[in-house]
């Protein structure tokens, strides 16, 4: 059932099959990794931390994603695919949804470039 529904993602061109690559994996398995443990460090900006706690989850996110032979340029997408790689329950997402949505906006506010452009304006 999972697959299914990641082969129709494929099929409205919102996924790339891509066979795994070994190495691609553990690379993402050790960013992940590293980034939640510094992101439990307290003397980090919560800011900081957020960043890092929410890249680690995308890496690892990815990391599902790719293991099961499926590619996505989209962060939002590699996040909602978790309920169809690791069967992750639909009140996680959510969460992983929140962060994300936050992650934007708060991307958008402190864009150095947006900002300097709407200062020449």
């Amino acid at each position: 059932m999972m697959q299914r529904k990641l082969d129709n993602l494929v099929r409205i061109g919102q996924l790339r099959p891509e066979l795994p690559a070994l190495a691609e994996l553990e690379g993402l398995l050790r960013s992940g990794s590293r980034r939640l443990a510094d992101g439990e460090r307290p003397e980090l900006s919560f800011k900081s931390r957020f960043d890092l706690a929410y890249n680690a989850a995308h890496a690892l996110a990815l990391a599902a994603l790719r293991a099961k032979g499926y590619r996505s340029e989209s962060r939002y997408l590699v996040f909602q695919c978790l309920q169809h790689t690791i069967d992750l329950p639909n009140e996680q997402c959510r969460v992983l949804d929140q962060a994300h949505r936050k992650r934007n906006l708060t991307e958008q506010i402190w864009n150095p470039e947006r900002l300097e452009h709407e200062a020449e304006a």
